[in-house]
């Protein structure tokens, strides 16, 4: 009888499932084998395609754009660290309630609410040298100041990390937040009861038991620096000067819809995809290690 209903009740989870599965599969997973399929074909995305095999990944292992466009990913990839280690401790902040909370939480969540491409606009409007920030500069005296901040390599990709960081802070402080409201208060009181001041408590209480909601920040902050950089870039520099800021989404979108080598552009995307999957696998793995 106990048998029967375990197989009873397996076949409902199978049947309530199945829903998600299908949706999965048709977005998700279908999208996915088309790409990988069409990385070994030689397509313009509109002929039939022809089967090339690895010729694509030849190609682009000796693709200098290409691996510019990587190299700038794994720099935007160093905001990882600021985008986890940032936002847990203003999550702190207003998880204890210090003055003027309220006004915190809400000011800096307002940058997650505007949509990417406003706040590239806003970004290049700023930074561009006609911009605010030279205005600023001149008004206050400073003219010597005064640069075309998007014209170099050395000042545009620190500034579109700067801005990725304020983009990114709100969002990640409120899953942060979630995190620590679901923690059980009595930990946080037995510290202070032994004398733990609060940068204690974050430190050995609030921070190990946020192991997997630190897990999540990390993957979609690596995520974002190798998969969601496509509008900044396009809105603030389009890639310039030359490729110095060009990133793997942004020559993809080129090859694709420039050049007409869909077939390549979908290599590119499958090597993208490969490498965010096996960062995101080793920085959980040290992570997990690291935090017992």
């Amino acid at each position: 009888m106990l048998h029967r209903l375990g197989r009873i009740e397996w076949l409902w989870g199978v049947i309530f499932a199945l829903p998600a599965v299908v949706l999965i599969a048709l977005f998700v997973a279908y999208p996915i084998g088309t790409v990988v399929y069409y990385g070994f074909t030689r397509w313009n995305g509109l002929s039939p395609a022809e089967w090339v095999g690895i010729h694509n990944y030849r190609v682009l292992m000796d693709d200098k754009v290409f691996r510019q466009a990587l190299k700038n990913n794994f720099l935007f990839a160093l905001s990882v660290p600021i985008q986890m280690t940032l936002p847990l401790l203003l999550a702190y902040l207003i998880h204890v309630r210090i003055t003027g909370w309220s006004f915190f939480r809400a000011t800096f969540f307002i940058p997650a609410t505007i949509a990417t491409v406003v706040v590239g606009i806003v970004a290049y409007s700023t930074f561009q040298v006609s911009g605010a920030l030279n205005s600023l500069l001149g008004a206050v005296g400073l003219d010597s100041l005064q640069h075309d901040w998007l014209s170099s390599s050395h000042t545009s990709i620190p500034l579109i990390l700067f801005v990725v960081v304020w983009a990114n802070f709100g969002y990640n402080v409120l899953i942060y937040l979630a995190g620590m409201s679901a923690l059980d208060p009595a930990l946080e009181e037995a510290a202070r009861m032994d004398g733990a001041n609060p940068w204690r408590i974050l430190i050995s209480v609030v921070a190990p038991n946020l192991r997997r909601v630190m897990e999540l920040v990390l993957v979609t902050s690596t995520v974002t620096a190798f998969a969601y950089m496509f509008t900044y870039i396009y809105v603030i520099t389009n890639g310039g000067p030359g490729f110095d800021t060009n990133v793997a989404e942004f020559q993809i979108y080129y090859q694709w819809f420039t050049n007409g080598n869909a077939g390549y552009a979908c290599a590119m995307a499958t090597l993208l995809l490969v490498i965010t999957t096996l960062l995101g696998l080793v920085q959980i793995r040290v992570l997990t290690r690291r935090m017992g």
